[in-house]
Parts: C-alpha cells; sequence; structure tokens
C-alpha cells in the first residue's frame, strides 16, 4: 500500500512509539519480496480451507430436469459464481453413485489477499513487529513452562508454533497500516494459522451474496437519523454492513433463470419457511440458509491427512494433527502439559481457551485430591476408633438391645446387626467430612477468582480481548422468525425486527416448558418414593433371612440405580426440547442464544440430578414423621396411602444419601464417558454405511469421505 493513502495519523505518529520493545526490521525488497509470494501460490492454492458437498441426479438432456432440480441447481451456480466473482478459488471433485446419482465436493481456497480483506473486517490480529528478544524476556510473563520438570514437558516439536509466533507484536490488520503488516508477509504459509484460515474462510461463505451482482438494484434510499444528520445508504446494503458487496465487473458464469423464477420453483416443493427469506434481497446471504433448504448437504473444513506413526524422525515433516495426536490426544501423556499453542494454531481460540480451562481446572484439583485423600484416610480409621460404632458392634450390652418394628421391618431387630450399616455411614459422616466440605465451599470461591486471572493472562496474549459481538452475524433463524424491520438509531441501517411483546410471549412459553420438565423430574422421586413402598413389601415377604436383613441396602441400591437411568433418559429428551424452545425464543446473536441454552441445561440437570438426594437430605425425616390424614376416612400419608419409610435408627438419613450420590456421580461420569467414547464413532459409523454404500468407487479420495462421514459439517 502506497504511503500517500495513510491517514495524517500515520504520517505524523509512528506506532513504534507505543512499544518501545520492538527492535528495528529493514524494509523487504518489493521485487525479492514479491517473487517469493508468487513463487508460493502454487503451494498455497492447492490448501483446501474450505468443503462445500451436494448430490445431483444425472440427466442426459437437462431438459429431462423437474423445476425443482432445475432451481436448485441455478441456485448453486449463483452461489458459486458470487464466490468466484470475490476471488475464491473452486475445485470439483465429482464421485459417482448408484441410481444414476453424483455427489460433488466444492473444493474452496481462499487467496491470502482476500484472507487479509475479511481480517481487515473482522479485526483478526496478524504479526505487527518483532519484538526485541532481550527486553522481551524482562518485560513478558515467563513461559507456561517455567519451573515445570522435563518429565511433564511434552517433546520441544510441539512448542515450535510458540517459539515462532511469539516473537511477534499482533495488531488488527488495517490496509492504512499495510506497509508495516507486510513487512513480516516473508512466507504466507506461515501468516494465518490453520484455523484462522478456517474461520475467515467461513466468515466469508457466511457473508456472500445468494444474488448475481445484476440482481441488486443500485437505488439510494436516505436515513435521517437527526435534523442536522442524513446518511445515505444502498438499498443492497444489509442492516449490519457485514454481508460482501459485489460489482458486476468480473466475468462470472450467473444462472440465466430469474431470481423469482428460482424462488417460486423452490417455494413449490421445498416448502420450508427459511425460503421466504431468500426473497428478500436485502438478506439473501450465506452458506446457512442453502444448508437448511437442502441446497448443500453440508459444509465443513477438512482435516489434515493423518498416518498413525509410533515416532518421528528429527528431519521428517509432519503435520500439526499428526503432531497432536502423537504429543497430546493419547493416554500415554496425561501427565504431560498440554501443546496449547499448537491446538490453538489448529482449533482456534476457543476450543485452545477450552483445554486451557481443563488444564487448569485439572491443576486446581491437585490440592482437594490430596485433603480428600487424607480425609476418606482418617475415616476408614476412624471407623475402628468411634465409640458409637465401636458400642453398637462390640458392646455386649448395647448390641444385644433390640429396635422396635418400622416401615422398613416387620419385626424386633438387634442393634449388633446394625453394625456394617453404621460403619459405612460413619466413613461419610464425621467430623473431617464436615470440615471438608468447608473447604471445598472456600476452595470453589478461590477457584473462580484464580480462574479470571489465569485467562485474562490468555486473552492478553492470545489478543481475544475484543468483543466478538460486533463482528457477530445475526443468526438466519432470526430473519425468518422476523416480522418487520426497524431503522437502526445508531447506524441508521434498516434492521430485521421482533416486537418485544413476541419476544417475551415466546420466552415465557419457553420458561413454561422449563417449568413442566421440572415438574417430570420431581415426579421422578415420587416415582422411587412408590418403589420403595413396593419393594419393602416384596423384600419382607421372601422368607430368606439375609436377604430380609439386607433390604434397606438392596433397596437403596436399586432405587437410586432406576432413579438415574430415568434421569439420565429425561436429560436426553429435555437436551433436544431445550434447544427446540431456546430456538423458538427468537435470540438474534448465536452467544445469546447459547448462553440461554447452557442456562436451561444446568437448571434442569441440577433438578433432575439432585431433587433425590435433597429430598432425602432436607425432606424426608420431616416427611416421614407426620401424622396421618384421617378426615377422608382413609388414612393418608403425604400422597400416599402408606406411612413412607423413616430414616434409619441409628445412622439418620446420611446412609442413604451416601449411597445414591455414590450411584448418581458414578454413574452419570460412566455413562458420559461411555456417550463421548461410543456414541460418535456409532453416528459416525452409521453416517457413513448410509452415504458409503451409495458409492460406485469406494477408493475415490479416501480423505474426502471421512471428513465428509464425519461429525463436522455446520
Amino acid at each position: 500500500m502506497n504511503n500517500e493513502s495513510l491517514s495524517p495519523l500515520s504520517e505524523k505518529y509512528d506506532l513504534r512509539d507505543l512499544y518501545p520493545i520492538i527492535e528495528e526490521i529493514p524494509l523487504l525488497n518489493n521485487k525479492k519480496f514479491q517473487q517469493k509470494l508468487s513463487n508460493e501460490n502454487n503451494e498455497i492454492e492447492n490448501h483446501i480451507d474450505f468443503i462445500l458437498v451436494y448430490e445431483e441426479t444425472l440427466y442426459e438432456n437437462n431438459n429431462d430436469m423437474n423445476s425443482f432440480e432445475r432451481a436448485q441447481k441455478a441456485m448453486r451456480k449463483n452461489f458459486e459464481a458470487n464466490l468466484q466473482h470475490y476471488g475464491l478459488i473452486l475445485n470439483y471433485q465429482k464421485i459417482p453413485l448408484k441410481y444414476q446419482r453424483q455427489r460433488i465436493f466444492v473444493l474452496i481456497t481462499t487467496p491470502f489477499e482476500k484472507l487479509l480483506e475479511m481480517s481487515e473486517i473482522t479485526r483478526t490480529y496478524l504479526p505487527f513487529d518483532r519484538i526485541n528478544p532481550i527486553l522481551r524476556r524482562l518485560l513478558t510473563y515467563p513461559t507456561l513452562t517455567y519451573g515445570i520438570p522435563k518429565i511433564f514437558l511434552p517433546d520441544s516439536i510441539v512448542f515450535q508454533e510458540n517459539s515462532q509466533r511469539s516473537s511477534y507484536i499482533f495488531y488488527p490488520y488495517s490496509k492504512r497500516l499495510h506497509h508495516k503488516f507486510a513487512r513480516h508477509f516473508n512466507s504466507r504459509d506461515g501468516i494465518f494459522t490453520i484455523a484462522q484460515r478456517t474461520r475467515l474462510t467461513f466468515d466469508i461463505l457466511s457473508r456472500m451474496p445468494l444474488l448475481p451482482p445484476s440482481s441488486t438494484t443500485k437505488k439510494y434510499h436516505s436515513t435521517i437519523i437527526s435534523n442536522d444528520l442524513k446518511i445515505s445508504y444502498p438499498s443492497h446494503t444489509t442492516f449490519e454492513s457485514l454481508t460482501i458487496n459485489l460489482t458486476p465487473t468480473r466475468r462470472v458464469s450467473f444462472s440465466s433463470i430469474p431470481h423469482d423464477d428460482i424462488i417460486n420453483n423452490l417455494n413449490e416443493f421445498n416448502r420450508h419457511p427459511i425460503v421466504k427469506i431468500l426473497s428478500s434481497h436485502q438478506y439473501a446471504y450465506g452458506i446457512n440458509i442453502l444448508i437448511k433448504i437442502g441446497i448443500y448437504l453440508t459444509a465443513y473444513p477438512i482435516h489434515e491427512e493423518y498416518e498413525k506413526k509410533s515416532s518421528i524422525n528429527k528431519n521428517e515433516f509432519i503435520n500439526t494433527r499428526e503432531l497432536l495426536y502423537l504429543y497430546w490426544a493419547q493416554i500415554k501423556h496425561i501427565f504431560k502439559i498440554q501443546p496449547i499453542e499448537l491446538i490453538r494454531s489448529y482449533f482456534g481460540e476457543n476450543v485452545a481457551l477450552y483445554f486451557v480451562y481443563l488444564g487448569w481446572y485439572t491443576y486446581m484439583l491437585i490440592l482437594p485430591s490430596i485433603i480428600g485423600c487424607i480425609v476418606m484416610g482418617y475415616s476408614i480409621i476412624n471407623v475402628f476408633f468411634d465409640i458409637p460404632t465401636l458400642q453398637t458392634c462390640h458392646d455386649v450390652n448395647i448390641s444385644t438391645e433390640y429396635l422396635c418394628p418400622q416401615r422398613t421391618r416387620k419385626k424386633y431387630v438387634s442393634i449388633g446387626n446394625e453394625c456394617l450399616t453404621k460403619r459405612f455411614s460413619i466413613l461419610f459422616d464425621n467430623y473431617s467430612t464436615y470440615m471438608f466440605g468447608v473447604f471445598m465451599i472456600f476452595w470453589i470461591l478461590c477457584l473462580r477468582r484464580f480462574w479470571q486471572r489465569y485467562l485474562a493472562r490468555f486473552q492478553y496474549q492470545w489478543s481475544v480481548y475484543e468483543d466478538e459481538r460486533r463482528h457477530e452475524l445475526t443468526r438466519s433463524s432470526f430473519l425468518i422468525q422476523s416480522t418487520q424491520t426497524n431503522i437502526n438509531r445508531i447506524n441508521g441501517i434498516e434492521e430485521p425486527y421482533i416486537p418485544l411483546s413476541i419476544i417475551i410471549l415466546c420466552r415465557c412459553l419457553s420458561f413454561l416448558v422449563l417449568l413442566i420438565f421440572i415438574g417430570l423430574s420431581t415426579l421422578n422421586l415420587i416415582l422411587m418414593l412408590y418403589i420403595r413402598l413396593k419393594l419393602f413389601h416384596i423384600f419382607h415377604s421372601i422368607k430368606f433371612e439375609l436377604t430380609k436383613e439386607n433390604s434397606f441396602i438392596i433397596i437403596s441400591i436399586i432405587t437410586s440405580t432406576i432413579s438415574l437411568i430415568i434421569s439420565v433418559i429425561l436429560g436426553f429428551i429435555f437436551g433436544y426440547i431445550a434447544n427446540r424452545m431456546t430456538e423458538f425464543e427468537r435470540h438474534r446473536y448465536q452467544s445469546d442464544f447459547d448462553a440461554s441454552l447452557t442456562l436451561k441445561l444446568f437448571i434442569f440437570a441440577f433438578v433432575n440430578y439432585y431433587s433425590v438426594p435433597i429430598y432425602i437430605a432436607f425432606f424426608k425425616p420431616w416427611i416421614s414423621s407426620l401424622p396421618t390424614n384421617k378426615a377422608s376416612g382413609t388414612q393418608s400419608y403425604f400422597i400416599f396411602t402408606e406411612k413412607l419409610e423413616p430414616c434409619n435408627d441409628l445412622t439418620g438419613c446420611s446412609y442413604e444419601i451416601s449411597v445414591i450420590l455414590l450411584i448418581t456421580l458414578i454413574g452419570k461420569q460412566l455413562v458420559n464417558s461411555i456417550i463421548e467414547i461410543l456414541a460418535t464413532k456409532i453416528l459416525n459409523f452409521f453416517k457413513y454405511l448410509y452415504y458409503h454404500r451409495r458409492e460406485l468407487d469406494k477408493k475415490t479420495n479416501i480423505q474426502l469421505q471421512k471428513s465428509f462421514t464425519s461429525l463436522t459439517g455446520i
């Protein structure tokens, strides 16, 4: 970029004054620089940033197509022509299928210049200047591996990404300061990470208009903000100025079918509510809309090729995915420090911050785990020295006494027979566990405070303090649900608008559905009480004495397991319903959608899994002691016609709480682990069979097929 195009501010002040630790770097020779970049073009163009997939039927004559297929093909042609018109590189790979069909992969490569354009829109941080290495050590944070023994460090090759990028200062890219960024563009392949290329390409796809440039009118309309301010916008400018404006200058082949005819044909065969949006020139943009109406099957970034290796040679080339597999994604590396920078370069900042939190949380659990082991050891020793327990088990004067019959037993029981129950109860119900609970309260408070500081460190180093909401696109579902438009008082642009009364009504209905499912989870509690009553009847009718003596233990385990199964099933059902209801709430941005969905899932999961333990801890001693109600002529206890069983005479309800918490926590973790490991593989396997069995040539580009059949699409 020429210096003449710079603003007066950049000419008067040098940003180097703001960064005194930047060392002087001579400007690169423009001819050599351009020659080096041109030599890299062929390699960069072979890099696939994104893939679109669709299927179509083969016809000998195009006139044999029905109007719906012709409209789909025309819509795809216009969208792909817009991509090419913008400057993206499209390559096609066809895979023949059975029944005269074919699957087409649209391989998208984003040129370096277009990545820079989108970087300016999204304020992506790029290398701005190099840091003096001596002053950097004095003025910056110590490395993440500082003071950590080598036994916990992975191979030094995983820190190569960090060592290369940590020597630069990053700044949001701007064409106005292009000359300061360009001096570090000596290697195009190293400027953008894999995650950045993927995100920027998806941003282009999300902002790309669906109509050809000739379909958009050039007229202007005006919006009066105040009496003194009048701003003019082109009528085809979108409500957020986030779509890409195309001018019909480059020769690209578009469909000859008028856009209105395409919409009418799509609407005849596919009466999806989103089709009506395509008729609006203002809101017809983005790949998400085309996927929802079936124009494309999916869109996804392709993974790097991967070969299983046990080790690598120093001179052998290995890609980022293989590095992550060798030095991170194997069970033998559980005690190693995570290669966070490598994760960030491949998956992006959001995923990297998630694993930063997992590593930090695991690190913070070291102290509670040590104290917990000490508390558990003390509790085990205390079982053999606790005076009430010794009296229950070994004191002749006390252990030979008898307990009166109650709801859980029909006859007198010797206190000595409750020795095992008493020992199990005192294992979790003693003074050390009380103190451990108090310690965990303070630990959680410290965890939250320390995590905020630790997170701020990474946000500063990765330059992710920037609020992403200003760059966030309006959700396509909100565009469908919007009933009218409104003028934004800040920028004067026409925006989709939903009246506040409709939003409040929808969210009240969503809250009502949440209350209904919370009521269903409380029915789980009532069902458990009923099952316990019936099981006590069954066990008392059994003549086997050992079963009668241990009926309380067996029934507690059975009911806790049934409660866990019901809770897991309700959790799956509510997960689907919560997603639909959050969609019904009409959130404009994806961040608001995610926050609302997370809150619903958290509230329901708390009530669903812990309503039974809360009842046992706080309500069971009180409810089981209520007198009978004979006003109606029949005995009534709470909502049952039979008296509920009370807590144990010697241990209270702590024994039952311990059993149900153990089963709930262990069982829930086990179910989540099984789902995490097996469910994804099973779903991918069936999806692979569904698509792969129709292929005629099953050996055509295996990497594309694996990426397509995995659960990585939009």
